[in-house]
């Protein structure tokens, strides 16, 4: 995995972490499940590339 995929992860599961607390905070859970189908595609978009390695420079 490379930085760019690992940094997609962090920030999706800080997103995902923001949106339960919210949801958690206002008793709406509509925050989270909402949230839910649209980090799923990040993260599958992520996972389902593939790296170029002439592209890496190794």
């Amino acid at each position: 995995m490379n930085k760019y995929q690992k940094r997609t992860v962090y920030i999706s599961s800080s997103a995902l972490a923001f949106f339960l607390v919210l949801s958690l905070m206002t008793h709406n859970w509509g925050f989270f499940l909402w949230s839910l189908l649209p980090i799923f595609m990040v993260l599958m978009t992520v996972f389902a590339t593939k790296t170029d390695k002439k592209s890496n420079g190794k």
